[in-house]
């Protein structure tokens, strides 16, 4: 197995997303793992309709590419998306949100701490 294989299947199964700085619904996201690539079925908390996205795990560090989107796993239990939760939600008003997704249940709990070391471990560049 090649070390993106490996990175994939780390953001294998259910995670929940929630937006840092927003009060949005939760991200709901089941995740399958072909090789290093993942097909991703989202939805937002309370609906039932989902779409579909792809990404392709990192062979250099424990992380998915969404188009030009990087999602870093941070420990097992979550990961971070940068400015994921945009503005398109909002009527194009406003920033982009990060979100922290979670594995179900007590690490959902522990995403906005996690989210806060992260941005400090991790500053933006422009910061």
């Amino acid at each position: 197995m090649s070390t993106a294989e490996k990175h994939a299947a780390l953001f294998a199964g259910r995670w929940v997303g929630e937006t840092q700085g927003y009060d949005a619904p939760a991200h709901i996201w089941e995740i399958t793992q072909n090789g290093p690539n993942l097909a991703i079925d989202t939805r937002w908390e309370g609906e039932s309709r989902s779409m579909r996205l792809h990404a392709t795990a990192l062979a250099d560090e424990p992380a998915i590419m969404l188009g030009e989107t990087k999602a870093v796993l941070v420990g097992a239990q979550h990961f971070v998306i940068r400015g994921w939760d945009t503005n398109d939600t909002r009527g194009g008003v406003g920033p982009h949100y990060d979100v922290v997704f979670a594995r179900p249940g007590l690490a959902e709990l522990q995403s906005a701490a996690m989210w806060e070391a992260f941005n400090a471990a991790n500053p933006l560049a422009d910061e």
